[in-house]
């Protein structure tokens, strides 16, 4: 039997299951292809952090706390696992510093939520720090997953939540 599709997205990556869910969030017919069994590739290498404090203030900002909060849905809804560490941002210098107290600064009103922290302060708060620290930034925004299960979970989620079709 063929099934009706709207969409295919041809990758069973992280993007591709992203494309796949935004698609049928927005209520049209998926179907997922992809090569391999499991994930491999570059969405095992370089995926495992959501890292809002990375991305420029604005959209894209505005952007990466809203896929924040899908990954801590799918964690609330225990569909996968998510760990909420946030990040840390040392710097030995004082020019460095001086850029992180002028990004601290303005974050505020960016919209983005961290906290400066002198050396000392740090290393209190994070003894694994080595002591010559100069400053922190502290954000604690940022999410970690394990990405071949997240992967695995967000593919048996797109089928059984929102039908879509994956083809391992």
């Amino acid at each position: 039997m063929t099934r009706a599709t709207d969409v295919i997205v041809v990758v069973g990556g992280i993007m591709g299951l992203a494309f796949a869910w935004e698609a049928a969030r927005h209520g049209r017919r998926v179907t997922l292809l992809e090569r391999s069994d499991a994930a491999r590739g570059a969405s095992i290498r370089n995926f495992g952090m959501v890292w809002p404090v990375g991305q420029p203030a604005g959209e894209l900002h505005g952007l990466a706390m809203r896929s924040r909060a899908r990954w801590l849905a799918l964690r609330d809804a225990e569909t996968l696992w998510a760990r909420e560490c946030g990040s840390v941002h040392v710097v030995l210098e004082d020019d460095e510093a001086a850029v992180l107290a002028e990004f601290a600064t303005r974050a505020p009103d960016l919209g983005v939520p961290c906290e400066l922290l002198t050396g000392a302060e740090a290393v209190r708060r994070f003894p694994a720090l080595a002591p010559d620290a100069r400053a922190v930034l502290w954000s604690p925004t940022e999410v970690v997953v394990d990405p071949p299960r997240a992967i695995a979970a967000v593919a048996a989620h797109l089928q059984r939540m929102h039908g879509v079709d994956i083809h391992f």
